[in-house]
């Protein structure tokens, strides 16, 4: 499973050992009931969607395995804390595009699960929790307190060396400035997040930032030309 998803974010294909397909791997689970293993396929499969930024996917995985695995949900949850992530970032991203309160409800729900954990420990879960805050007050419309968690949990991230994380918070910072016409910062911040992920060894997810990169470059390049004249 960890192969897997190493492999994709790498953009390099396991050649060198035997690597199951996902699908394999949930006939293997399901044949065996192993819901350790069913659940290990959940949280990589989710991932991936989540670093391709495939939101809609995320959500339909999410919800088909809480129906299917309530107890999963619900006890395994703690130990789960990327899942928090993940699924916050998503469901606040989807409140603000399809203006839905179901997911609304349940971005917020991650919000304040995510702070209770910070008050535990603010080494492993600030960054986390400052950026779900981020996205939050992104969906309020309070774009001031937006971009200072945004730059609060780039700092956490970066400081407690978390490097993924760091990568997040730059990628969504600079979409959240694309978006609110600050061109020039969000410019700065989608390269930062790309010279990250690329650190981390995630040459796909980079190469899928980049695409987004290549569509906003001509606006800047647009804007730094208006500037000269």
């Amino acid at each position: 499973v960890n192969l897997n998803a190493c492999a994709y974010l790498s953009g390099r294909p396991a050649t060198e050992i035997s690597v199951k397909s996902y699908d394999e791997l949930i006939d293997i689970g399901t044949k065996t009931n192993s819901a350790f293993l069913l659940g290990q396929i959940f949280m990589h499969r989710l991932a991936l969607h989540f670093w391709m930024r495939e939101y809609t996917e995320v959500a339909e995985l999410s919800e088909k395995h809480a129906e299917m695995n309530p107890s999963f949900s619900q006890q395994r949850r703690i130990l789960n804390i990327y899942r928090t992530l993940f699924e916050g970032i998503v469901y606040l991203t989807l409140a603000r595009d399809t203006k839905q309160t179901k997911w609304k409800v349940l971005g917020k729900k991650a919000v304040n699960w995510m702070s209770q954990l910070e008050s535990m420990s603010a080494w492993n879960y600030e960054n986390k929790s400052i950026l779900l805050q981020a996205e939050f007050h992104y969906l309020e419309g309070d774009l001031e307190s937006a971009e200072s968690a945004y730059q609060a949990s780039i700092k956490s991230a970066h400081v407690h060396k978390f490097i993924p994380e760091e990568a997040l918070a730059c990628e969504l910072y600079g979409v959240f400035c694309v978006e609110n016409q600050m061109i020039d910062k969000g410019h700065i911040q989608l390269h930062l997040a790309l010279e990250k992920y690329r650190l981390w060894g995630a040459t796909n997810k980079a190469n899928q930032l980049q695409l987004f990169i290549d569509l906003v470059e001509p606006r800047y390049l647009q804007k730094l030309k208006l500037l000269e004249d």
